[in-house]
């Protein structure tokens, strides 16, 4: 496992996974041996028990270890590898959008790693800026390197996209793909089943009469998509344009809370405020001081792109996720990827996720 992180990011469960391999092998153990219990992994890790957890079932998808019920964690006798496999599954994403949205959850790589057992899982984080280079250059140093490698980008540039499928090798994208994109595997949630859920909630249900949608700072295709269907929505409903407030914001949490608390004023009557992310949402809820508004009663937030595991601050506010598990998700990337292996591509293979609205309590 290799992983390229920046100072005091977390570890992934893949580096967690790896330190356990490494422990392994320097104290030789063998097939059958008995390995640590959760706890004592957590403290050799120095993680949660969750984490080691995590770790420790990542490596039993992976055919490393075998759990026995009421008995333990055992050393597992390796399988034989397929020449033709996937060697290695490089995750090509932003690292902020893995420490703050959450969009690769530890489920996710279980499930790619219970359907590619034998895979050395990598992260390759993204600059924010060039990312062709990059890209370019982690593409030929795996088709120079012995086994075959294969690729999931998380919110990469349409250059991300259009290298790979120039390069052949088997990608799956966890997204929308860009105009002139139409050889790669892709998934995302249903955008248009997004932008209704959204609006009925606010409109129909907290009958808000003005919006404000706050966008990320860069726009993906998935965003366009959602954008056509929440505007189809509005002119359904006969929604002024002077009613809605669209703001492209960075996940700066001051900028943020500095651009709603300025435009609150403006707002007359029950406000909905849609987010596309979860730190426009924290950050929009954290702007509605009443000591600063007096609209808080009337101003209802709802975040529209919500993964991985349940957190706390979801508990301010209305939010969408997928239906499917991030393990589902993860099982069937990695069965898209060995489809493509044996097949290779055989046309505009999509899965828009189902999704489901989880409403605040109180």
């Amino acid at each position: 496992m290799k992983t390229e992180r920046r100072k005091n990011a977390r570890p992934p469960i893949t580096e967690l996974a790896a330190l356990i391999e490494n422990d392994i092998k320097s104290r030789r153990l063998s097939t059958g041996d008995p390995y640590l219990g959760l706890s004592e992994t957590a403290r050799m890790l120095k993680t949660s028990n969750a984490g080691a957890n995590s770790a420790l079932q990542l490596l039993v998808k992976k055919g490393v270890l075998e759990r026995k019920q009421r008995r333990g964690t055992f050393i597992r006798e390796p399988g034989d590898l397929d020449p033709q496999s996937i060697r290695r599954v490089h995750f090509l994403l932003n690292e902020d959008f893995l420490k703050k949205e959450g969009v690769l959850a530890d489920g996710q790589v279980i499930g790619i790693q219970s359907e590619l057992s034998r895979a050395e899982i990598q992260f390759n984080f993204l600059p924010q800026h060039d990312q062709r280079e990059y890209v370019e250059k982690a593409v030929n140093e795996a088709l120079a390197t012995e086994g075959l490698d294969a690729f999931v980008l998380y919110s990469t540039s349409l250059d991300a996209q259009r290298i790979l499928v120039e390069s052949g090798l088997p990608t799956v994208v966890v997204g929308s793909l860009y105009p002139s994109i139409t050889e790669l595997p892709w998934i995302d949630q249903d955008q248009k089943a997004v932008a209704q859920i959204s609006f009925e909630h606010l409109y129909l249900e907290k009958q808000c009469q003005q919006f404000l949608v706050l966008m990320r700072e860069r726009a993906y295709p998935g965003d366009y998509l959602y954008l056509d269907s929440l505007q189809e929505c509005f002119s359904k409903y006969n929604i002024s344009q002077q009613n809605i407030y669209y703001r492209s914001l960075p996940t700066d949490a001051s900028a943020i809370q500095a651009e709603v608390s300025q435009l609150l004023p403006h707002f007359q009557s029950t406000v909905g405020i849609i987010a596309r992310s979860m730190p426009l949402g924290i950050a929009a809820k954290a702007s509605l001081d009443p000591r600063i508004n007096q609209l808080q009663k009337n101003v209802f937030i709802l975040v529209t792109n919500v993964f991985g595991k349940e957190r706390e601050e979801l508990r301010d506010f209305s939010y969408i996720r997928p239906q499917p598990t991030p393990e589902e998700v993860g099982i069937y990337i990695g069965k898209t990827l060995k489809q493509f292996v044996q097949n290779g591509f055989t046309g505009n293979t999509a899965w828009q996720v189902p999704i489901k609205l989880i409403t605040v309590q109180g």
